[in-house]
């Protein structure tokens, strides 16, 4: 897990997300509590649209948007480091256990940085303090798309290390010289 936690500082680093992202986050709090209900709620009704994800939230509707108001606000805590990264990548293999595709994680991140960017310019009319503001909130949704991403990876790789019996070292040679 070590290798996985000094990737995500590498690219924590790498995108420049800082002190000032975690201000500008916490910042927003306020504006995602109030706003974070009818987005849910706005993401839910599009998933439910959807044949593939509907199924996964038939009867369990509340129960997710309860889980995804507490994702968005973990968004807005000013909190991102390894505490953070091992709560989103439980989150990521939760994903991969329920069956919800990669892409749909996908999908659903360009949802909210959308459905957030409206949230905002409703309240904020400074436009330096928006983009400022906006740049935190899409890194912070594609750290967290990186390592749902991750966690997928690698989840996907125990599952078939342990239906092949199959050694990790082994699979990761396969993978490796595939790529040449």
């Amino acid at each position: 897990m070590q290798a996985h936690h000094d990737a995500f500082t590498m690219l924590k680093t790498f995108i420049g997300f800082g002190a000032d992202d975690a201000e500008n986050l916490k910042a927003l709090a306020p504006l995602f509590a109030s706003a974070g209900g009818a987005i849910t709620d706005r993401f839910y009704e599009r998933l439910a649209a959807e044949e593939e994800p509907s199924k996964l939230l038939e009867g369990q509707v509340d129960r997710l948007k309860a889980t995804h108001a507490r994702w968005m606000g973990e968004l807005f805590a000013g909190e991102y480091e390894v505490p953070y990264f091992d709560n989103r990548w439980r989150i990521g293999l939760a994903h991969v256990r329920v069956g919800v595709k990669p892409h749909w994680v996908e999908a659903v991140m360009s949802f909210l940085r959308a459905e957030g960017l409206k949230a905002m310019a409703d309240e904020i009319r400074d436009i330096d303090l928006l983009v400022a503001r906006y740049a935190s909130l899409v890194k912070i949704l594609d750290l967290d798309l990186m390592i749902i991403n991750l966690a997928y990876g690698e989840e996907r790789l125990e599952r078939l290390a342990s239906f092949t019996g199959m050694s990790r070292k082994l699979l990761e040679r396969c993978v490796n010289q595939a790529k040449r």
